[in-house]
């Protein structure tokens, strides 16, 4: 139940940081136009000023979510009863490349960030309230859960192969 909450609070998320990303171009759009929107300018002022993170954001929403869809199955056969299928060691494959990719990109921002923030002779400035360091920030413990999923996967394919052996013997 708290899987499929998390699910639709992420569809949600997802509409509503696609609609601030449409938002950001049509506000860059009628920046280099020249047209100034009149009392919703500083609403657009902030939205384009804070544009870029937004396709990120879209990006680890979307990483949420698969790893939660892959939950919801995974939990599925754990209710039905009948976990060593097939298809858990493929769905824990899945959520191991999607946090992979997601601590990828998060490393890819970090050095586009640590790279303009270089190339604009900036230290270390704080935007939004957020301060934005040129040190890496390398996560063990999300390495670690990818390993960990990835030996998982392989487990659960073995249990199934062998739960598959166990119903061809008499």
């Amino acid at each position: 139940m708290v899987l499929g909450g998390a699910w639709y609070l992420g569809w949600a998320l997802l509409a509503f940081a696609s609609l601030v990303l449409v938002a950001a171009a049509a506000a860059f759009l009628m920046d280099i136009l020249g047209y100034s929107p009149g009392p919703a300018s500083q609403v657009f002022d902030a939205v384009q000023r804070l544009g870029w993170v937004y396709p990120f954001l879209i990006a680890e929403i979307v990483a949420a979510m698969v790893v939660i869809d892959r939950l919801r199955r995974v939990f599925a056969t754990l209710i039905a009863g009948d976990p060593f299928v097939p298809e858990n060691a493929r769905h824990l494959q899945v959520i191991a490349i999607a946090i992979a990719a997601y601590q990828i990109l998060r490393h890819l921002t970090q050095g586009a960030v640590a790279m303009i923030l270089t190339l604009m002779d900036m230290e270390e400035p704080v935007v939004g309230g957020a301060e934005l360091g040129l040190m890496p920030n390398i996560s063990l413990g999300a390495w670690f859960a990818v390993v960990t999923l990835l030996v998982f996967a392989e487990v659960f394919r073995e249990g199934a192969k062998m739960r598959q052996e166990q119903k061809l013997t008499i």
